[in-house]
């Protein structure tokens, strides 16, 4: 970032302050986004043509009844609402890669030969191909743009905490919401499920909430929020009366390069976590990591000694199949890990820049709970189910819904009979 660039955004953070702050330092909220100002006002819009929205700090903000142009910092998530809730033509500005690219990878195999997969899209990225050409904010892996984010001139910019393209610091949502206000559109803040750690996936439904009463469209969102609680019920209610020791030791293990190159093997997530909370809460399964924390570095021994019955292999910085776990050389020591041998491994959806759950966690739901308890759950063909959640979920037609699917690169499920 030049230093031209510098004094402009911290001038624009002075300019936020002063805005909002009378006589002292702006405060900030519980989770660091600021509640410097209790409404935002649009300055253009008359009196009967807005709407008073409250966002997930607590902070109302107004913004015109017909919302004509938005711009997002989200990884998905509100692009997936907005496409529900039809409102997805408002996007100016997005704010991140996984709305813009397409993903292959390569990987070595144990005949020497090595296979590849390709055309990896995010599921608003395949359903959309033209937001490819909007500004991007964050697409290459650099800070925030925000001067993307103005020169749009959106009417309201969304912004949800937790995802990759801006986290959980407070510090970093606190300077990103008082920049973003700076430019003179009201923000909304959505506080992602990895932002409530542990709290499970019911602040997802508080967040369609809070977006279906920014859009005007209160009922579409209640719908969809009951179909994820339907669709999550669905998979609870075919598990009860599992003897408990039945119930697996379940490893959600992240193989992303990164492990290995900071002297580790893998990524595992603790029990305060999202992903555990679907394990044990939903799943009525055992994470067998019993620590803390997301994204925890272990080393090859110390996943020995979790020796888990199943391991699932999320998106974690590229889509890791349960092959490459089995042959890749680099994974040597890992093959030794009896649901490896047993082949009890299953790759999750493909979910690029997934650091906070998205509309697609009951596909993440259904491969684990099927792959926990493959007796409960034979009835239900996971790439059939696939196709009639995205055709309820975004109602799109089956053309599409196959087209959804291949670009989460599930179509192995139906190779699998899975």
């Amino acid at each position: 970032m030049t230093l031209q660039t510098c004094v402009r955004l911290w001038m624009l953070i002075a300019a936020a302050c002063a805005a909002s702050c009378t006589g002292a330092a702006c405060g900030s909220g519980r989770n660091g986004a600021g509640d410097a100002a209790n409404t935002r006002e649009v300055r253009s819009a008359a009196p009967g043509d807005v709407r008073r929205v409250t966002d997930m700090r607590g902070v109302t903000i107004t913004v015109p009844a017909r919302i004509a142009r938005v711009a997002t910092v989200s990884d998905g998530f509100v692009e997936s609402v907005m496409t529900r809730l039809g409102v997805i033509k408002t996007l100016v500005s997005i704010g991140s890669a996984s709305l813009q690219d397409t993903w292959s990878y390569s990987y070595p195999a144990a005949d020497g030969r090595g296979f590849s997969i390709a055309d990896g899209m995010g599921t608003m990225r395949a359903l959309h191909p033209w937001l490819a050409d909007l500004p991007c904010a964050s697409c290459r892996g650099d800070a925030i743009g925000y001067e993307t984010i103005a020169a749009a001139k959106p009417e309201v910019v969304v912004l949800r905490v937790g995802d990759c393209t801006i986290g959980t610091t407070p510090e970093i949502v606190t300077r990103s919401v008082d920049v973003l206000t700076a430019t003179g559109a009201p923000v909304v803040v959505l506080r992602s499920p990895a932002d409530y750690r542990g709290q499970g996936t019911e602040t997802l439904r508080a967040e369609i909430e809070v977006l279906g009463r920014l859009f005007g469209n209160e009922r579409e969102a209640a719908a969809l929020a009951a179909e994820l609680a339907e669709a999550e019920a669905m998979i609870r209610g075919r598990i009860p009366g599992v003897p408990e020791a039945e119930r697996p030791r379940v490893l959600y293990l992240g193989l992303a390069s990164g492990a290995r190159s900071s002297g580790g093997a893998a990524f595992v997530w603790g029990t305060d976590t999202t992903e555990s909370w679907m394990i044990e809460r939903v799943l009525g399964a055992r994470n067998a990591y019993r620590g803390l924390g997301a994204r925890v570095l272990l080393n090859a021994e110390q996943i020995l000694a979790l020796d888990p019955d199943v391991i699932f292999l999320p998106t974690s910085a590229g889509y890791h199949p349960p092959r490459e776990l089995a042959e890749a050389p680099y994974f040597r020591d890992l093959q030794r890990l009896r649901a490896v041998r047993e082949r009890r491994v299953y790759a999750l959806p493909w979910s690029p820049m997934n650091c906070a759950r998205r509309l697609e966690y009951p596909l993440d739901l259904l491969v684990m709970a099927k792959g926990a308890y493959p007796d409960r759950f034979r009835d239900l063909a996971v790439h059939e189910w696939a196709l009639t959640f995205y055709q309820r979920t975004y109602r799109v037609d089956r053309p599409q819904a196959l087209m959804l699917r291949r670009a989460q690169w599930l179509d192995w499920t139906i190779e699998a009979g899975f």
